[in-house]
């Protein structure tokens, strides 16, 4: 493969194993590799399969030299990234970790949002939104969120994030829990307190069940089987007045 090359020459390693993680649009590698004074480091390679890895590589450099807690590109050409691996759980796998209590990083995760949101305002509260909040592409440290996976960003109200990340969480097995709607009330609350300290504004919870809605219709259309019952739970939570309450 062309990566491995560039890897081995240009930082100067050797590659001792790799193996594919998952992803939908890409080829991505966790590779575990040794310089020459014998330290052992651990790369991710990320090959563009469509698209060119120039835009993504500029928005990780601009979000990371803002503050954000993003991976440190090491290189790049237009086909692909090689970044630093953050050693973390993704959220995905934290929603079901009874080892770890939920609101151990509730507060760290609407943080890092928050901070996403206020690199770049556009308009009287349009702000940089990350396209594509799967569940896989946050990392938890243990103390930190990392966040990766910006081939797309947008312009949208923080309620869009907000709706969409919380309809990522109730849509993801096992669905619909209980806990869950807890944990989504939880985080647009801690939100709101960051928000209101800051913007001195209140969120619009209307706007955000709008895009938690729209979110799961996306998810309908995409999941065939799973279809039927979620455009039945859709219908249940479209006639509340309020699926994620201020409190929790």
């Amino acid at each position: 493969m062309e990566w491995q090359f560039k890897l081995e020459h240009l930082l100067k390693v050797k590659i001792l194993d790799y193996h594919q993680k998952f992803s939908f649009r890409n080829n991505v590698y966790l590779v575990d590799a040794i310089n020459r004074y014998g330290v052992k480091l651990q790369y991710i390679v990320k090959e563009y399969v469509k698209l060119g890895a120039g835009n993504e590589a500029f928005i990780i450099n601009s979000l990371r030299n803002q503050g954000l807690l993003v991976p440190r590109i090491v290189w790049n050409d237009n086909s692909s990234i090689i970044m630093e691996y953050i050693d973390g759980i993704l959220l995905t796998d934290l929603l079901t970790d009874k080892t770890i209590s939920h609101r151990d990083w509730i507060n760290p995760l609407a943080r890092w949002l928050y901070q996403l949101h206020d690199t770049m305002k556009h308009g009287n509260k349009n702000c940089l939104s990350k396209l594509d909040l799967n569940l896989r592409n946050f990392i938890f440290t243990g103390e930190h969120f990392y966040g990766i996976d910006f081939e797309e960003v947008c312009f949208y109200p923080p309620e869009r994030d907000l709706g969409v990340l919380c309809a990522f969480i109730l849509n993801n097995d096992p669905m619909f829990c209980e806990w869950k709607f807890t944990i989504c009330s939880l985080l647009v609350k801690t939100y709101q307190r960051m928000y209101a300290s800051t913007a001195n504004d209140q969120l619009d919870y209307q706007a955000i069940q709008y895009y938690l809605i729209d979110e799961l219709r996306a998810a309908a259309e995409r999941r065939e089987k799973q279809r039927p019952y979620l455009l039945a739970k859709i219908e249940e939570l479209s006639r509340e007045a309020q699926i994620i309450s201020h409190g929790g």
